[in-house]
């Protein structure tokens, strides 16, 4: 299991870069401003929401053009509309 600083660095980077400039731009206006504020369970979800789903499909759920995943919507929903 991860401790917190080493999974906050994994899960940092991972939103720095991403591979493609939009989700990016989107995990830096959506995440990485409020990454300081989130807890332990949030930094998990993010970790899995990664490992069980691609950035394009990220990327889909954080523009509203397909239904967020149950298991993620109240994470998401709420950051996206932190925005």
């Amino acid at each position: 299991m991860y401790d917190n600083k080493l999974l906050k660095k994994t899960i940092k980077y991972r939103l720095s870069y991403s591979g493609t400039k939009e989700t990016d731009i989107l995990y830096r206006n959506i995440f990485l401003k409020n990454f300081d504020k989130f807890q332990r369970k949030d930094l998990l979800l993010l970790k899995n929401l990664f490992e069980e789903f691609s950035d394009n499909e990220i990327y889909l759920f954080l523009t509203q053009k397909t239904k967020l995943p149950t298991k993620y919507k109240t994470f998401l929903e709420k950051n996206i509309n932190e925005k």
